[in-house]
């Protein structure tokens, strides 16, 4: 099978799993509305047709076709159509030349890059500490000069607990010496987020002291490099849990 074909399969089980997802009611009537308006006009034997509208229907998903991470690993059926969507969101912002802004399809792709650090995180947790206490001990019983995690009484599962913590404890646990930068890039990810476009706007010109760390990480990170560190990322989850 060529790559294209493959390509156009993967996203033909994407729309099939997106489409049996009950809070996405809302996508398979778009496409039934779709396909009703061009039944009348589509021959069976019209090939140029067909490929037009498979390319109709990426263009109506504005997605890429292309995955550029593995998470066929993961049970999880909801989980990782999630994360395939992101990624596949994540790898369209990159060649979407449309948008002339570079600092706006940079922060689009961190926050689709984001996404996929916080489902991995929340997922390794929640197989690895199922009970809750369970997970609260092993957050009270680490040590770092940065933060310090103490219950509330209203943790009741993996989602209560801020990402910060969730993912400051996982760089501690796997992400030093070495990978020390994967932990600290990631990290950043999150501070990205919670920045805002507009703050980055303003960091980017600014250079503002108490953003130096975040400058310097907006004014040398890639797209490559974002990813790679997702992959590194990926890569640690499925090790330690498969």
């Amino acid at each position: 099978m060529d790559e294209k074909n493959k390509n156009l399969q993967n996203l033909l089980k994407l729309v099939k799993e997106l489409s049996s997802k009950d809070d996405l009611e809302w996508f398979k009537n778009d496409l039934k509305k779709h396909f009703n308006n061009q039944e009348k006009t589509i021959s069976p034997n019209n090939s140029e047709q067909i490929l037009s509208n498979t390319e109709k229907i990426k263009q109506y998903l504005s997605l890429s076709p292309e995955l550029s991470l593995d998470y066929s690993y993961i049970p999880h059926k909801l989980l990782k159509t999630r994360l395939d969507l992101d990624n596949l969101r994540m790898e369209n912002v990159r060649i979407n030349l449309a948008e002339k802004n570079e600092l706006k399809r940079f922060y689009d792709y961190i926050i689709y890059a984001f996404f996929q650090v916080e489902n991995l995180i929340n997922y390794y947790y929640h197989f690895k500490y199922p009970e809750i206490d369970t997970l609260l001990n092993h957050f009270e019983s680490i040590e770092s000069e940065y933060f310090n995690f103490t219950r509330t009484g209203k943790e009741k599962s993996v989602n209560d607990i801020t990402i910060y913590i969730k993912l400051s404890v996982f760089n501690l646990g796997y992400f030093t010496d070495s990978n020390r930068y994967v932990g600290l890039n990631l990290s950043n990810l999150r501070r990205v987020r919670n920045e805002g476009l507009h703050r980055c706007n303003i960091i980017m010109k600014k250079g503002v002291e108490e953003n130096k760390a975040l400058y310097q990480f907006l004014k040398h990170s890639t797209y490559n490099s974002i990813l790679s560190n997702l992959e590194v990322l990926n890569n640690k989850i499925k090790e330690l849990l498969v």
